[in-house]
Parts: structure tokens; sequence; C-alpha cells
């Protein structure tokens, strides 16, 4: 008899056996609108393109549907979702390589401009700080704030920064392929990743295994572990 897991916003219900789902599907307990994933299956599939909800359970059959007990562990397979096709390993390299050259492009030359011109006064030995460098400063920081904040929009509408939303790629809810939204795509998998990661010493070993962790077969590295996400093509 086939195991199905069944999974709802995001949540894995449990994983039930095929007179379960119909007994569920009578109760309410289980939707027709479910996701569900079973060995062999590719995708994750809604209950109906199995299961008819108009099937009744016998009277002694209680539902195997319990809302009380522990969450169960996501157990999937590489293809999670409908239509969902993960992001290949020089897509994720490209994106965080363009990141940081649109990064270095606004906030870096500004930056370097100012650095060349304080460096100029000082042989010249003129006094105060030129225009150049307080207007390189100024044109710096404020690139800097408008590439967090156009970042920090893109991920928690999107999914996307800059270079993954020009190679088309973004950040989604695993296993359900759903918005990740800003506590997981920022929070979880970018800010908490970050603290870890900037611990002396102990950070550069983590950050050196969660990039390892992306030759996994999900592609997930340590921070969309934390973050419950996964990186798919658009």
């Amino acid at each position: 008899m086939s195991q199905y897991h069944i999974a709802r916003d995001g949540q894995q219900l449990g994983t039930f056996s095929d007179q379960d789902i119909q007994s569920g599907l009578a109760s309410g307990s289980i939707l027709s609108t479910d996701l569900m994933w079973t060995e062999g299956q590719a995708d994750w599939q809604p209950v109906s393109s199995q299961f008819s909800a108009s099937w009744q359970a016998p009277a002694a059959q209680p539902p195997a549907f319990n809302p009380y007990a522990a969450p169960q562990a996501n157990v999937v397979s590489a293809s999670l979702a409908p239509s969902m096709q993960l992001a290949s390993l020089g897509q994720r390299l490209g994106a965080a390589l363009l990141d940081g050259l649109v990064a270095l492009v606004a906030v870096g030359i500004p930056y370097a401009v100012a650095g060349v011109s304080m460096a100029g006064a000082e042989q010249s030995h003129e006094s105060g700080m030129p225009p150049a460098a307080v207007g390189g400063f100024a044109v710096a920081g404020i690139a800097l704030l408008g590439l967090m904040i156009y970042n920090l929009v893109l991920l928690t509408k999107q999914g996307q920064t800059i270079g993954k939303k020009w190679l088309g790629i973004r950040i989604v809810s695993y296993p359900d392929g759903q918005r990740a939204g800003f506590v997981k795509a920022v929070l979880l998998r970018g800010f908490v990743n970050g603290i870890i990661g900037a611990i002396p010493l102990l950070g550069t070993i983590y950050s050196l295994i969660d990039i390892l962790f992306i030759f996994r077969e999900d592609r997930r590295c340590i921070h969309d572990l934390i973050g419950g996400t996964q990186v798919i093509k658009c």
C-alpha cells in the first residue's frame, strides 16, 4: 500500500495511506487542494489528482489525521512542487557575483574617488575635506542604502536580489514553492546566517561548509535549511 506525504501552506500534515486520505477527504481533515507526494512520483500534486472527495468512508472508520501530532520530517525528492526546476550551480554563483559587481560599481567607485581626493589633499597639505571627497562619500552612502532597501523589497516580494532577478532565479518556501516572504528570505536565510558567519574562526569554517552544501541533491545550502527555502528557476 502506498504512503503519501501531505502538505498544506508549507507545513506537512503527516504520512497517510490511500484509505487514510479517502477518510480524511470525507471528514474534511484533508482537502482536495492539499499537495501530496509519494515515492516514484516526480512532483508534488494536488490530492484531487488521484483521489475523489465524493467518496464516503464507512461510519466505523475514524479519520487518521491528528492535528495535535508532532510535525513530520520533510521527506521529499529533488523535485518538490509542480513545474518547479532547481536553479543551477552556475546560476546561483553568477547571481552572487552579479550582486557583488553591482555593489562594487555603485558603492566602490564613488568611495574610491573620495579616497583618492583625500589622499591628494593630504599630499598638498590642504585643510578640511575636499568637496570631491564629501561628494564621493555621500554618493557611496546613498548608493549603499538604496541597494539594501531595493534588495530587501525584492527579496520580500519576489524572493530575488538584483543578481537573481537578472538570471531568472528566485528563493521560494520549501517544499511547497510558495513565496518565502521577509521572515524566511531575509531574517532567517540572510540575517541569522550572517550572524553565524561573523563568529571569529568558527564563522569562516561555517561559511565554507554552508557553500559546500549546494552539492546536495536538492542544492539546499545550510542557510536554505535555516530559512526553510530553496532556489528555483522562475
